[in-house]
């Protein structure tokens, strides 16, 4: 045990500080008192502060006897805090693809002047216990009142400048507020109300900006009144006539508000298993506070849109029968799951707040998800294949400051994959290291491969036969060497092992498979020796703009890291047969070797609208008799992201190409050649968007996907790999936001 933590030791002590920095943060530029000033993590583990301190999602700052004023960049926007008032960022728009600026107010007062982008996208949400405020650009405070002798509690609202929506979240009554107007949680009735000079004074105590300059945030400047038109000898003009009064907004204006907000509309082709189809899909979206929902409802035809016959039915069923085609009274069962069935199908998610925040959960598509430092599963997608293949999965986690805990589902509909990751922070918040322990099991993997198939294969019939399950376990360390917006490290190690589970004897190559959980597949019982395991070491952090990670990985027998990775859902029968035949002849030369490799990563963010990066594995072998060999198992990974209206058009792009055997295949070695630089071992996704207008968008999209017959099941080359085809997309965008 001594020589265990010595190891970890050794390797976690010797890293490097390298700065890094969020590309979009809130700043602290003045506090009348530093010294007064707290600032918290999401883990509430408590931060060195300075002038300058950019503050992220997850942050809260705290102002004890000291007011605090912060700017938001790189939008310019500014925010006064009054003394004795706590301020919880929770999200920052084009943080991790955040789309709006939202913080919560949980004591005191704060004052918010909210930058106008020239295209007007940009989207703030300031949030109290009982009050929410959304706006676009505007000059507006809220304030906590904490209850005192002879009064109760009371939240406010107030704007200086601009319009705002303010929604009591008891009642869900929403007024709309203009310049002079505010209101109160407890209003009774809940409508806007003109404020006389003693309340708006007594209400802006401690909230005038004393360093930060309003008047200088982008977008507030007063538009330059168009120069008079120069004429000869203008008749006498009669004084004009008061300008007409604004009208005070109507429920029509509200609903459109509304519907601006929730409602998308794609219109277009797609094509699914190399056939082309018609495509009309809805994408309403609603989001209340940090709860978020959004559906998917299409409608996928051959050639007659109003022809349910003729719509894309994968699997055979029709989504939009919710059990009018079933047997309900011969097969109740069977009618309830297809009514259960089709109404999944129309979530795309549901969303609390985001991963790594103290609670939060998501269901439906699940587009990255890795466990623990990602030996067993990293980057691991349930929607590779969408839309062609839909899944509801589901991702929960609960982060505390001792203690954490994650789990994930891969589709709520037809559970096969489920993992967790339990993890402890026994000396936090002093060190806030992480052990963990962390298990994925794929319960029946051998379901991947067909009928047809493993009729005219003995391997893939063995492996039908015996119905193995898979159960991967492991346990990790990261200690967080250095943080901060300008400064993240962590150095990390996890070590597991794949043990897999026989659910029926069978025979391969006149090799018997006993039933059973197969310890002899991690153990060599003759001479004590591990197999069929792995372990990673390395670090990852940021690095002003640039996020990378570097780490060296080892890995013996069936076992490889990121087993479950981006392109598990297609080999897992390929696994599972992998696995028959090793556990058939664990003795076999292909086993007897080891394999090392390093793998790197490495991302930049440049001004908030470019995003890419590359990454490789480069892997060897040692065989038995000690010599070091390339090993085929490389893999290569290529992204960039480019946000619409940066360049001239407007034009939005991106692609990402993770490619494993990528030097095999360009080499055309180890039985690979440069026509499969697009097969199952390959993950495209690219497009292309131009923007006819703010709301409508032309965009085209390309990615790969297994093909699969009319029951759904993977159709298999005769390589034994599943057969790919490319999934293109053109389609008009239409979001109303």
């Amino acid at each position: 045990m001594k020589k265990l933590i010595c190891i970890l030791t050794a390797l976690l002590l010797p890293v490097v500080a390298i700065p890094a920095q969020e590309d979009a943060v809130v700043v602290l530029e003045f506090a009348s008192d530093l010294s007064q000033i707290q600032v918290l993590d999401r883990n509430d583990f408590e931060v060195e502060i300075f002038f300058g301190i950019g503050l992220s999602p997850g942050d809260r700052i705290i102002t004890g006897d000291s007011a605090a004023e912060l700017r938001m960049e790189p939008n310019g926007s500014i925010i006064r805090l009054a003394p004795g008032t706590t301020l919880s960022i929770d999200t920052l728009q084009g943080h991790q693809e955040q789309r709006e600026n939202a913080a919560t107010l949980r004591s005191g007062r704060a004052r918010l002047v909210a930058a106008r982008s020239a295209t007007r996208d940009n989207r703030y949400v300031l949030r109290t216990p009982a009050l929410v405020a959304g706006v676009r650009g505007t000059d507006f405070a809220l304030a906590v009142i904490p209850a005192s002798e002879g009064a109760d509690s009371t939240e406010e609202a107030f704007v200086f400048d601009g319009e705002v929506f303010v929604t009591a979240l008891a009642s869900g009554e929403e007024v709309f507020l203009t310049a002079g107007q505010g209101i109160a949680a407890g209003d009774e009735p809940f409508l806007p109300q003109e404020w006389g000079a003693e309340r708006i004074e007594d209400f802006q105590r401690d909230i005038q900006f004393e360093q930060l300059d309003p008047e200088a945030v982008p977008g507030l400047e007063p538009d330059e009144p168009p120069a008079p038109a120069v004429v000869e000898a203008p008749p006498p003009e009669p004084p004009p006539a008061p300008p007409p009064a604004e009208p005070a907004p109507g429920a029509g204006d509200r609903f459109f508000g509304t519907l601006a907000e929730i409602t998308g509309l794609h219109v277009g082709s797609v094509t699914i298993n190399r056939q082309t189809w018609g495509q009309v899909v809805f994408l309403p979206q609603i989001t209340v506070g940090d709860l978020a929902l959004a559906f998917y409802l299409p409608f996928t035809y051959q050639t007659n849109l109003f022809d349910p016959e003729d719509w894309y039915q994968p699997e055979g069923n029709n989504e939009w029968s919710f059990g009018t085609d079933q047997d309900w009274s011969g097969d109740p069962q069977g009618a309830m799951a297809d009514v259960a069935t089709d109404l999944a199908l129309k979530i795309r998610y549901i969303q609390y707040r985001d991963q790594g925040a103290p609670f939060f959960f998501k269901m439906g598509n699940l587009s990255t998800f890795t466990i623990g430092q990602g030996l067993l599963m990293r980057n691991y997608a349930n929607d590779t294949e969408f839309p062609a293949v839909r899944r509801l999965g589901f991702n929960i986690g609960v982060d505390r400051t001792a203690w954490g805990l994650e789990a994930f589902v891969n589709d709520l509909i037809a559970p096969n994959i489920f993992g967790g990751r339990l993890y402890f922070r026994p000396a936090a918040p002093v060190i806030p290291a992480a052990v963990g322990f962390s298990a994925v099991t794929d319960i029946h993997p051998a379901g991947a491969i067909n009928r047809d198939s493993a009729e005219g294969d003995e391997l893939f019939g063995a492996t039908r036969e015996a119905d193995p399950v898979f159960i991967s376990v492991a346990t990790d360390l990261d200690v967080p060497v250095l943080r901060g917006d300008a400064l993240s490290l962590t150095g990390f190690i996890e070590a597991g092992a794949l043990v897999p589970y026989v659910r029926t004897s069978t025979e391969y190559e006149d090799r018997p498979v006993s039933s059973g959980t197969k310890t002899n597949a991690m153990v060599d019982f003759q001479s004590g020796n591990l197999r069929n395991y792995g372990w990673t070491t390395g670090v990852r952090g940021d690095l002003l703009f640039f996020d990378f990670r570097l780490a060296y990985q080892y890995w013996d027998g069936t076992f490889r890291p990121g087993f479950y990775g981006p392109n598990y859902d297609r080999l897992r029968g390929t696994y599972a047969a992998e696995t028959i035949a090793y556990l058939s002849n664990t003795e076999a030369r292909e086993y007897k070797g080891s394999n090392m490799g390093v793998q790197g990563e490495l991302g930049a963010t440049l001004f908030d609208a470019l995003r890419l990066g590359a990454g490789y594995l480069w892997p060897w072998e040692v065989t038995p008799s000690g010599s070091w060999v390339p090993s085929p198992e490389d893999e290569l990974r290529l992204f960039f992201a480019l946000r619409e209206g940066v360049i001239p058009l407007g034009i939005g792009a991106g692609l990402e190409y993770r490619r494993r055997y990528f030097a095999p295949s360009l080499g055309r070695w180890s039985g690979y050649s440069r026509g499969d630089l697009f097969d199952v071992h390959t993950t495209l996704d690219g497009y292309l968007s131009y923007p006819l207008t703010d709301f409508i968008s032309i965009v085209g999209r390309v990615s790969t996907a297994a093909l699969r017959d009319a029951e759904g099941d993977l159709v298999y080359g005769s390589d034994g790999r599943p057969r790919m085809a490319p999934t293109i997309t053109i389609q008009t965008e239409i979001g109303l936001k």
